[in-house]
């Protein structure tokens, strides 16, 4: 296994794969760096991919208390270890926020930027405001039926993102309550919409028209904030348009990143 020790003692799982210009592959929320194995094949040959579980998750260690500099850390740690000095980056959600971050903070680091269902504010409030939209049958239903219709407004190709989730490793089901509330506060009055101007790299912000928790207008107004942003709607996706519709979006990806020592 991969190892690294990030701030606070922290130990972060990485893999690597591939060979070429790295490209930095950053997980959503209450995930892990295996959502990312499906792409070892198209993007492998080209790249080093540089998969990391953040702090939380994974089989990275999962603290009670999490904010964004600690993700932060973790990725910036890993990159260390390999004497990484610049990379693309892809993240999705969560990870896609902690990417986010990095253009902001280390615009020295980031080559090329790909965000994916990514909006204009925490996922947890937006996921907050998805639930509430829905209250009233999720009351009186059980979590396994709650989870079938949240999925049908999540999702457009739902046979294909729970093919793929099968796939993963399960390493959330372990978490403990408090493990679980340190991952669903760690982006908690995160602002990141109003400082999306100081990101200097190229920009490629991907949206599902289906996806109900961060809603395509979102990220649209998150492109229109960063300089040097393309929009890109998946017309038939929701919330994983990497994998709903997989081929468009591998080779727009390979056409945003071919450029790839444009310094």
């Amino acid at each position: 296994m991969n190892i690294v020790i990030s701030e606070k003692d922290t130990a972060i799982y990485y893999e690597l794969s591939g060979r070429g210009y790295p490209l930095v592959l950053l997980h959503g929320q209450y995930m892990n760096s295996t959502m990312f194995d499906t792409f070892d094949q198209e993007f492998g040959e080209d790249y080093q991919l540089i998969k990391i579980d953040l702090r939380g998750h994974g089989y990275s260690d999962k603290p009670l208390h999490i904010n964004l500099d600690d993700y932060i850390s973790d990725v910036l740690s890993v990159l260390d270890e390999l004497y990484v000095k610049k990379a693309h980056f892809l993240g999705y959600g969560l990870g896609g926020m902690v990417a986010q971050a990095i253009a902001i903070r280390y615009p020295h680091l980031v080559q090329r930027l790909v965000l994916v269902s990514v909006g204009n504010e925490p996922f947890n409030d937006s996921e907050e405001r998805f639930h509430l939209e829905f209250a009233n049958l999720l009351r009186t239903m059980k979590q396994k039926d709650q989870d079938k219709l949240l999925a049908q407004y999540m999702y457009h190709d739902r046979k294909t993102v729970e093919r793929w989730k099968r796939r993963l490793k399960d390493t959330e089901t372990t978490m403990t309550n408090l493990e679980r509330k340190a991952v669903n506060y760690s982006t908690e009055d995160v602002d990141l919409l109003s400082q999306s101007h100081l990101i200097s790299a190229p920009a490629l912000v991907v949206s599902g028209e289906h996806d109900h928790i961060i809603r395509p207008d979102h990220g649209r107004t998150l492109s229109e904030k960063i300089p040097n942003a393309t929009y890109m709607l998946f017309e038939n996706s929701g919330h994983a348009p990497m994998i709903e519709e997989k081929d468009r979006f591998v080779q727009n990806v390979k056409i945003f990143l071919a450029p790839e020592l444009d310094i």
